[in-house]
């Protein structure tokens, strides 16, 4: 009986040594775990190459002057006329966790039929329907992408002065 006794404590302790000592152990391990995994993951998005800035579109204009702080997006052929019937995307990408402020240097578009739209990686709109002479015009992404959606109708001439027929624009991208 007493042996019986003694094996029965033996066991009530085992398990209680495991319950509450190894098992919290055994927890501890798995959140570790967990928590590695989060910071594997953030370094391999911190680790892939992106790239800062991409032009989709025929005869579209280009992206220039690209470092790690930004660069410069700009109509068709700056600083001549851009074409008619243009439909381009801009795709610009910050460093993550960082944000892109996009400045017009430069902005004689069509005011009756060419516009610039700004949208965030969501596709949310940031701003809409730039057009005319929004020379000062300073847009800031919700995040670290932003897309510049450029078209232009059949007609190539500003509406803003009659003697000046040059239609273009350029802007400058930092990432804060």
């Amino acid at each position: 009986m007493i042996l019986t006794t003694v094996f029965i404590y033996i066991i009530v302790f085992q398990l209680l040594f495991f319950h509450l000592i190894s098992f919290p152990l055994l927890a501890l391990q798995s959140e570790k775990q967990r928590a590695q995994l989060k910071l594997d993951a953030m370094l391999a998005k911190l680790d892939t190459p992106i790239i800062p800035c991409n032009v989709t579109g025929v005869n579209c204009g280009s992206c220039k002057n690209v470092t790690d702080d930004g660069g410069t997006i700009e109509s068709p052929h700056f600083p001549e006329p851009y074409d008619s019937n243009l439909n381009c995307l801009f795709t610009i990408n910050a460093p993550y966790e960082k944000k892109i402020k996009l400045s017009f240097t430069e902005f004689k578009v069509d005011k009756c039929c060419d516009f610039i739209t700004v949208f965030d990686e969501s596709a949310n709109l940031i701003q809409s329907s730039l057009n005319g002479s929004d020379a000062q015009m300073t847009v800031t992404s919700p995040s670290n992408q932003m897309t510049i959606k450029f078209t232009s109708n059949v007609n190539n001439i500003t509406r803003l002065d009659p003697a000046e027929l040059t239609t273009r624009w350029q802007a400058t991208y930092t990432f804060m």
